[in-house]
Formats: C-alpha cells, structure tokens, sequence
C-alpha cells in the first residue's frame, strides 16, 4: 500500500512537473515580451530619454528582453520539442552556455546602476549629484557590458561536449557554480540593497534639510518616481534571484539525490528556474504599479502610435 501511494505521488510530481516546464516559459515569453516592448516604447520618450535613471531600464529592458527570448525559447526547445542541439553542437553548447548567463548579468547590473544612479541623485552634496548624469550613464553602459562579456569568457573554454553539454568536472564545477551563485546573485543583489538603503537616507535628509542656504536642489518628481520603482525593483528581484541561487548552491554542493529525491529536486530546479526568469519579465509591471510617471508616460506614448497610425481620427475630431 505504501509503495503504491510513493508510485502515485512519484507520477503525480512528474507530471506536475512536465507542465510547469511546458506552460510556465510560454506564460512568462507572453508577459515578459509584451512588457519589454512596452518598457521600450516608455524608456524612449522625450520626457525620460535624458533621464540617466529611465536610460539605464531602457537598457536592462534591451538585455532582459534578449534573456528571457533566448534563454526560454532554447529551455523548451530541448524540454519539449525534440530538440538537441546543445548535446550534439559543440559551438552551440558553448554558446548558449555563455550567452544564458552573460545577458542576465548584464541586465543585473544595469539595475545595480541604476539603484547607483538613484543613490548619487539623492545626495545633498553636489560632486556626488553631478555622477548622475546621461553622458555617465553612456559610459558606465560600455562598461557594465565588457564587464559582462569578460567575467564569462571563461564559460566558452570549459563547456564542451562531455558527452552531454557540460562544464568540467571536479573543482572547477564548484567554481562555476560559486560564479554563478556569488557574482550573479549575491553580489550585485546586496548592493543593490545597501544603495538602497543609502538612498533611503539621501531622501530623509533632503527632506529634513530643505533650505535656501543649503542651496539643495529640490526632488523632482522624475527622481522621486524613480527612486521609489528602483527599491522595489531591487526588493523582488533580490527575492526571485536569491532564492534560486541558493538552491542552485545546495544542488552543486549538496550530496547526490537519487530516486525520489532526486525528482523533487527535478522539480525544485525547474521552479526556482521559472523564478529565475520571471525576474527578466516583471520589470514593466512593477514600473506600471508603483510609479504614476511611467504610468503617465507610457499612456501618452500609446496614444501617440494611435494618432501616428490612424491620423485621419485626429482629423475628424478637428473638423467636428
């Protein structure tokens, strides 16, 4: 009686699992698609676009948009339809390798920038002001991508055809899976958080030591709009991230699961890599949410792509 009850929790869980693998990224594709090109269609308008801050969302859009595309459209592709490049392609494994946890990086730390951004903006001293700037974001754009690109170029020498795609063995897989773990998660996450919580600080004093002889510039409401979006940015995306980095970590350095074990942990990894890429599709609905300028913004772009495709309603509402 007992092993049947294991049997049918056993098939339960992987047909549980099966779907969530399946529907879960077409889901997320759908949202995170739909809210890039939205983000893409804010970011770029004339009241933000010599906004340093809404220049560096635009630019994470640009790299999460690239992330969830290729990184879920390539997951399914080999869950769900057959397909087997990364085992058979050794150009391919290496590749996507690099290129899954490149992008992200990238994105991850063109938020850090802007939680950076936002900390400068809301200092009372002027020198620290003048680092949140349009020309300072372009180059700390440059930079934050060679950053990216570098940090991971070690991925394109270890992966290889072993004979599934794979990195190497021993050591080393305890290095790339600590990379991962601490520079993708950790690490740009906790300053996240302590910018943050400095910016916190800038505000209340700011607010506190608002004077003529202190010869403050005021907040306005772009700044405040975009502090108050960044920190809860910062806040679920650390939530979504972390938690799929430590379980990422307890999977590389935890004993070997067998048997049911093992399909738990099936499961565990497939959720927390939903989780994983839900942090690249959220952005646009947390920007719509808490912030009443993109909400703004965003409503006055869409009706300007509705006057510049349908120009003849503008027209008619002139003439009548």
């Amino acid at each position: 009686m007992c092993n049947t009850n294991i049997t049918s929790t056993q098939a339960t869980i992987q047909i549980f699992t099966l779907k969530m693998t399946l529907y879960g990224p077409i889901l997320l594709l759908i949202i995170g698609i739909f809210g890039c090109l939205c983000n893409l269609l804010t970011f770029t308008s004339r009241q933000l676009r010599e906004n340093s801050c809404a220049f560096y969302f635009l630019c994470a859009s640009i790299f999460e948009f690239l992330s969830i595309t290729f990184g879920l459209i390539s997951r399914l592709a080999a869950d769900h339809f057959g397909s087997d490049l990364q085992n058979t392609n050794r150009f391919y494994c290496k590749f996507r390798a690099y290129l899954v946890s490149s992008i992200p990086l990238i994105a991850t730390y063109l938020i850090l920038l802007s939680a950076i951004d936002r900390c400068m903006s809301s200092s009372i001293h002027a020198r620290l002001r003048s680092f949140s700037h349009i020309k300072i974001a372009h180059r700390s754009l440059g930079i934050a991508i060679l950053l990216g690109l570098i940090s991971c170029s070690h991925i394109l020498f270890t992966y290889d055809l072993r004979p599934k795609c794979s990195t190497l063995s021993g050591s080393y897989a305890i290095f790339d899976g600590m990379f991962v773990v601490f520079w993708l998660g950790i690490i740009p996450h906790i300053l996240m958080l302590i910018f943050g919580f400095i910016t916190l600080i800038h505000i209340k004093r700011m607010t506190q030591k608002r004077s003529k002889t202190l010869q403050i510039k005021p907040v306005t409401t772009t700044h405040h709009s975009a502090s108050q979006t960044n920190r809860i940015q910062v806040g679920l995306s650390s939530l979504l991230i972390l938690t799929r980095m430590i379980y990422y970590a307890y999977y590389i350095l935890g004993p070997s699961l067998t048997g049911y074990n093992r399909m738990i942990g099936s499961f565990l990894m497939s959720f927390t890599t939903l989780l994983y890429y839900s942090n690249y599709a959220k952005s646009f609905y947390i920007y719509t949410l808490t912030s009443r300028l993109f909400r703004s913004v965003f409503l006055q772009r869409i009706q300007e792509c509705i006057r510049m495709i349908c120009p003849f309603q503008r027209l008619s509402i002139k003439t009548t």
